[in-house]
């Protein structure tokens, strides 16, 4: 189930979010609650200061516990009329490989669909194969193009 991010949900993310092997192929280290406080405090104004870009943000939780075990976001911008996305997922390493990104992130891409974004990108570590096969299931290709020692994945909707 997506749950729209509150700030108070720093307290239970940082335990979803506490394995050091999360970040190696993002970099950075695992959050204290004070840093995700702030991070979700920015994040749930929705946009950009400039307003140029809307910021998506969920929390994965499973049912029915609702226990949170990772988020999906979405960075929109629109261009000359056309929205685009960038996607992301981040998956707690206890619940990896139980096709909890895929779902989430799907059900992140339908939405967006219906908010007539017609472009969802998705930059992955070249190294990082779970991510490039939930990339592959949600139907993103993989293209030439890389920023930042990241290959863009991109999907038409």
């Amino acid at each position: 189930m997506l749950d729209p991010l509150h700030v108070d949900d720093a307290d239970a993310m940082v335990r979803v979010l506490h394995d050091a092997a999360l970040y190696e192929y993002t970099g950075g280290e695992p959050p204290s609650v004070a840093q995700l406080r702030r991070r979700y405090t920015a994040q749930v104004v929705g946009q950009s200061p400039d307003g140029a870009e809307r910021w998506l943000n969920w929390v994965i939780r499973l049912q029915p516990s609702g226990a949170p075990v990772g988020y999906v976001q979405a960075t929109v911008e629109e261009e000359d009329g056309a929205r685009t996305a960038e996607a992301a997922w981040v998956i707690g390493v206890a619940h990896q490989g139980q096709g909890c990104a895929v779902e989430a992130a799907a059900a992140m891409i339908e939405w967006l669909a219906a908010q007539h974004v017609r472009t969802v990108i998705a930059h992955v570590h070249p190294q990082h194969e779970a991510s490039m096969r939930v990339a592959a299931r949600l139907g993103l290709s993989r293209t030439d193009r890389s920023e930042d020692g990241e290959v863009r994945w991109e999907r038409m909707l």
